[in-house]
């Protein structure tokens, strides 16, 4: 187990602390570009948490040539996504969490000062903006994750807003708790969903893309996948008292099909 912290931020006046975690296990190819994204952001005070899964592939020597500028390094042995996710989360300092996994870039350099402007103008406690999801080879958009149109009613048939392109005030963890680890797929799903059936949440969207993201990822791969996803989504609406029917799911992959079909007017 490596845990390694440094302490290389400086905070100064009201503006928030950024904490943004990447969970990344066995990724040599990918986390460079990852990395370098975060740490080219114009924004000031960010916080960066990587927490590795005792990778043995060469992506643990990749992370520590940028030691000295991440937060916090953690790597070992782990029971899932949600569950490096909520160690990362336990170990930030920051006033808004974000999520980049290390198959995603940000979009440019713009994206966490966008999204920190965008929750104080609106005081809001969640900010969800576009993702496009690219093909592995050739970069080309295979789907425009939009939430331009996003309504709490929308979870009853299994959409969110893309969870990459969320910014959540840490206070919503403290208040709702983390990622379920009963979930393999539909954590990020789930923890909306309590949060959002549970109180009024303040939320806004930004109208911009923040996250490219390459096709691959575990709720996007495979048919067997989407028969874990749809059952975990069920379950998590069933959980939560939100009521729903399974073939609502049908109208979920309507949206797909938008999502498909549209193409951004600039990537």
């Amino acid at each position: 187990m490596i845990n390694n912290k440094y302490n290389n931020i400086t905070y100064k006046g009201n503006k928030p602390l950024i904490s943004i975690i990447t969970v990344v296990y066995n990724n040599v190819y990918h986390i460079k570009q990852t990395i370098e994204s975060v740490l080219a952001q114009d924004y000031p005070f960010i916080e960066y948490v990587v927490i590795d899964g005792n990778s043995s592939d060469g992506t643990l020597e990749i992370i520590q040539e940028y030691q000295d500028k991440i937060s916090f390094l953690l790597s070992e042995s782990d029971n899932g996504i949600y569950d490096a996710l909520n160690k990362g989360i336990k170990n930030t300092n920051g006033d808004v969490i974000a999520i980049l996994h290390s198959d995603d870039l940000y979009y440019d350099e713009y994206v966490v000062s966008d999204m920190v402007q965008k929750m104080e103008i609106t005081d809001s406690e969640i900010c969800f903006s576009d993702i496009v999801i690219l093909d592995y080879d050739s970069g080309k958009v295979l789907r425009y994750y939009f939430a331009n149109f996003f309504s709490k009613w929308l979870f009853r048939v299994g959409w969110m807003p893309p969870h990459p392109g969320c910014f959540i005030k840490k206070s919503l963890f403290n208040e709702f708790g983390m990622y379920s680890t009963d979930f393999k797929i539909a954590g990020d799903f789930d923890f909306l969903v309590r949060i959002f059936f549970s109180r009024k949440i303040y939320w806004s969207y930004l109208n911009r893309i923040s996250v490219k993201m390459l096709e691959g990822g575990t709720s996007n791969s495979g048919l067997k996948s989407k028969k874990i996803i749809a059952n975990e989504i069920s379950r998590s609406l069933s959980n939560n008292n939100v009521w729903s029917l399974s073939v609502f799911q049908l109208l979920r992959y309507l949206i797909r099909i938008l999502e498909l079909t549209v193409k951004p007017k600039k990537l």
